[in-house]
């Protein structure tokens, strides 16, 4: 059985508004449910897909495909062009301080 099919309706769309960030309160109020049963929908969904917390589920809805993400639509960039000649010699930053190793063979025990 996949994870799809495990999910009830009410479950899927109580995770769904879990991923838009709403709270079980938020959640709660706008599904016309008490916190408390959004609560136990959420540790059933949790158990049913074997998520550790509310983000771990919302990831395994994305990877299983009960939501579906459209891809957006990236613009065409331009390659970048290479130099033509090689880069010159990286400049060495001058040291203020002294090494580790340097401290410790002036400290004494």
């Amino acid at each position: 059985m996949s994870r799809t099919t495990e999910l009830t309706a009410i479950e899927r769309e109580v995770l769904r508004d879990a991923a838009l960030g709403l709270n079980n309160i938020q959640i709660g109020f706008k599904q016309f449910r008490s916190p408390e049963t959004i609560r136990t929908h959420m540790k059933n969904i949790f158990a049913k897909l074997g998520a550790r917390n509310r983000a771990h589920a919302v990831a395994i809805a994305y990877e299983t495909g009960i939501f579906h993400c459209q891809m957006p639509h990236l613009p065409q960039t331009q390659a970048i062009p290479r130099r033509s000649s090689p880069p010159s010699q990286p400049t060495v930053p001058q040291r203020r301080h002294r090494d580790y190793a340097d401290r410790q063979t002036s400290c004494r025990p």
